[in-house]
C-alpha cells in the first residue's frame, strides 16, 4: 500500500506541493471568470475557439497562451490564460504537438479570428520567447 502511494507522489507531477496546487487552482478560476466576464456577459463560460456556450467550467479548459514549461515566470499571469472546451482543446495540442509549447503565435493562428486580447498578450511579450 505505502509504495503504491508513493510511486503516485514520485510521478512526473507540475504540483510539487499543495501551495502550488493552490495557485494554479487560483489562476484557473480567475482565466474562468475573466472569460465569462468578456465573453459571456457574465452568464456562461464561452470557448474562445468555437463560441460554444456553458454554464459550467465541467468542459471546459484554462489554456496556457505562453506555456507552462517553457515560461515559468507567466504561469499564474491571469492574461496568459484563455479558455477552450476539451474538445478544441485536445485538437489543438494534436495539431501542433511540441511547437505549440514555443511559438504562442501558433494560438492565434489556430482560433482562426482576431482576438485582440491574446493578440495584444502575445505582441507585448514577444521579444521574450
Amino acid at each position: 500500500m505505502r509504495r503504491n502511494i508513493r510511486k503516485a507522489l514520485s510521478t512526473n507531477n507540475r504540483w510539487k506541493n499543495v501551495n502550488q496546487e493552490g495557485k494554479y487552482k487560483k489562476w484557473r478560476y480567475s482565466v474562468m471568470n475573466l472569460n465569462k466576464g468578456r465573453y459571456g456577459l457574465n452568464k456562461k463560460y464561452v470557448c474562445q475557439k468555437c463560441d460554444k456556450k456553458y454554464k459550467t467550467t465541467r468542459y471546459l479548459h484554462a489554456h496556457h497562451i505562453f506555456s507552462w514549461s517553457k515560461f515559468p515566470s507567466k504561469r499564474y499571469t491571469i492574461s496568459n490564460g484563455m479558455v477552450m472546451c476539451v474538445k478544441c482543446h485536445n485538437k489543438f495540442h494534436k495539431k501542433y504537438k511540441y511547437d505549440a509549447l514555443s511559438k504562442p503565435n501558433l494560438l492565434v493562428e489556430y482560433i482562426e479570428k482576431h482576438n485582440k486580447f491574446i493578440s495584444e498578450y502575445i505582441n507585448k511579450n514577444k521579444d521574450k520567447f
